[in-house]
């Protein structure tokens, strides 16, 4: 099980250990199993100065399309792709953000052999609306299938999944206490929008 905790982190699987948030990226390459490991490279994107608005950059670090070459690796466990990512521009030295994503498995989209557990909830294990139901902080219409994103702000966590009609999550982000302070570096407030423009990553 790969359990997410509130405000600390997340517990890897077989024992891997803790990674907190906060650690450095050889800190946390030092935890996990060689073999599992995966370095990504990195494509180009837009400058920060490109972006029209700043809340369309903030997107895209929450989306993990953020330019941080430190934090180019990931680790799969099982069905789950853990990768992670540092606080923004000029703030990339420490852990911000965890994104868990599902690999389809034979038993369908979403399921995998690796829960991914908020509080012995099973993000990935059940479907969207069942958990949206028992999520504390998630608000959704009680009709209506959850958005394709979906931001849990008081629990730091941002789930989502290809489109509205697919049956679970796909994608959960994990977001540290204190996330916000990377935007520090530019003028004004960074803010999520819904109309944020994620699909390009970007080059400090």
């Amino acid at each position: 099980m790969l359990e997410l905790l509130r405000e600390v982190g997340v517990e890897l699987p077989d024992g891997a250990g803790l990674v907190r948030f906060g650690m450095t990226p050889g800190e946390i390459l030092e935890l996990l199993p060689s073999g599992r490991v995966t370095r990504r490279r990195q494509c180009m994107g837009l400058t920060l100065s490109q972006y029209a608005e700043l809340r369309h950059a903030h997107d895209a670090w929450l989306g993990g399309l953020l330019f941080e070459p430190e934090w180019s690796f990931d680790a799969e466990f099982d069905g789950v792709v853990v990768g992670f990512g540092g606080g923004g521009p000029g703030a990339t030295d420490r852990l911000a953000r965890v994104e868990i994503q599902a690999r389809s498995q034979e038993d369908g989209p979403g399921v995998t052999s690796t829960p991914v557990a908020w509080e012995d909830i099973d993000l990935f294990g059940y479907p969207a609306t069942e958990i949206v139901a028992v999520l504390p902080g998630a608000d959704a219409a009680p009709d209506d299938p959850p958005p394709a994103d979906m931001t849990v702000a008081e629990l730091g966590l941002r789930l989502s999944r290809p489109k509205p009609t697919a049956d679970r999550w796909e994608r959960v982000t994990l977001i540290g206490p204190r996330s916000g302070e990377w935007g520090a570096c530019c003028e004004g407030g960074l803010v999520c929008a819904e109309e944020g423009d994620g699909l390009v990553g970007i080059v400090y």
